[in-house]
């Protein structure tokens, strides 16, 4: 919501101002150098990345509009259903889950945390991982080296789309000074023109080296650091739980483990000590 209101307000602030100087809007209508310019910078993006990348480019700007979608509450349910799942582990051993871990999505444990068992690999994480350990098949320290290395390609997966779409933002005033360099070819047929013919033709050209630099900045660039944002918050999830369940397989009690989750959580989403007792108590 706060970057399709942030690009809003930037065409704004720029048609406003252009407005105030005497400028003309229909000037800066110029199907031609949206063509150019639009048109290159996609399939040079479609040429550059992989077809899941490209797949993913709708998919990734609808999900940036609608944000990460992660809050204090997610990280709450996170930190409850493990502290749920800790203890019953640690009262009736392996078989006291094996029901929840089979199947997640229908275990009464799981659905009381919708947060948190609506991000499918999220969950899908949660339980492969800790099953892994239940089962004997690997130590705690294992079991991080595990998902460090399930977490960082999950990461470079993630990041893939960003950081193609912030390139594309790069190559951006690029394209528009291709554009204003064809308009000013096109400009020079006109020489023998009137003045008011030559000066038409040398806006239209203006106009794509501004809209090349306008959508570098002010669109392409911005949605590219939006996407970065909810890849990064939602890393802070995995991380959490890679804590909490390595200190847990080491041995740590519950409790202990649940504050080592907790200290993972960035400062603007983490809950206090306090807070994170009394998830403990309800989950008891």
């Amino acid at each position: 919501m706060f970057l399709l209101v942030g690009l809003v307000l930037t065409i704004a602030c720029i048609l406003g101002g252009f407005i105030m100087h005497g400028g003309n809007i229909a000037a800066l209508i110029q199907p031609s150098e949206f063509v150019i310019i639009g048109g290159a910078a996609f399939f040079s993006f479609v040429a550059g990345n992989s077809p899941a990348v490209v797949k993913g480019f709708i998919p990734g700007i609808i999900h940036a509009l609608k944000g990460s979608g992660v809050s204090k509450d997610t990280y709450k349910e996170l930190l409850g259903l493990m502290a749920e799942i800790f203890n019953v582990m640690r009262k009736e051993g392996v078989l006291g889950v094996e029901g929840d871990l089979s199947n997640p999505h229908e275990s009464a444990r799981f659905k009381k945390y919708p947060k948190v068992l609506h991000n499918h690999h999220l969950v899908e994480t949660f339980v492969s991982s800790l099953r892994l350990f239940v089962d004997g098949v690997v130590n705690a320290f294992d079991l991080e080296r595990l998902m460090d290395s399930e977490l960082e390609a999950h990461h470079e997966e993630a990041h893939a789309l960003p950081s193609a779409v912030t390139n594309m933002a790069d190559a951006l005033p690029a394209f528009g000074i291709v554009a204003a360099v064809l308009g000013v070819i096109i400009t020079m047929q006109y020489l023998d023109q009137p003045p008011t013919v030559i000066g038409q033709k040398v806006a239209a050209a203006l106009v794509g080296t501004m809209l090349g630099i306008y959508l570098s900045y002010g669109l392409v660039g911005p949605l590219g650091k939006a996407m970065d944002n909810v890849v990064k918050e939602e890393a802070g999830l995995y991380k959490c739980v890679q804590a909490g369940l390595v200190a847990f397989a080491g041995g740590s009690p519950p409790q202990v483990a649940l504050e080592f989750a907790r200290k993972t959580i960035p400062p603007v989403f983490r809950p206090t000590s306090e807070e994170l007792e009394e998830i403990v108590k309800k989950t008891r």
